[in-house]
């Protein structure tokens, strides 16, 4: 007779950044959520896909921004207070 599944309690690390949906991460991004799924998909955003679901993180994100920023200033800076404040939100929300 096979042995029975054992269930452990899993116990978050608070290193452990807490992963973003599509929707949540396209907000922080100020993008439509399939424009982030293309990025991720061409490997320009760091994202994971577990099933049929893209996850993302906030610092990924962010890193992300801030390559954006360099390459082409104009265009970020325009977007870059209202994603700041975006991202302080997301940090905000999960305390």
């Amino acid at each position: 007779m096979p042995e029975k599944p054992v269930h452990r309690e899993v116990i978050a690390s608070p290193e452990f950044e807490r992963l973003l949906d599509s929707q949540e991460a396209a907000l922080l991004m100020r993008v439509h959520p399939e424009t982030l799924k293309r990025l991720a998909r061409g490997g320009k955003v760091a994202a994971v896909k577990l099933g049929r679901v893209w996850r993302f993180r906030a610092s990924a994100l962010e890193e992300c921004f801030q390559t954006l920023l360099e390459e082409s200033p104009s265009h970020a800076h325009q977007t870059m207070a209202l994603s700041q404040t975006a991202v302080c939100a997301v940090r905000n929300r999960r305390k």
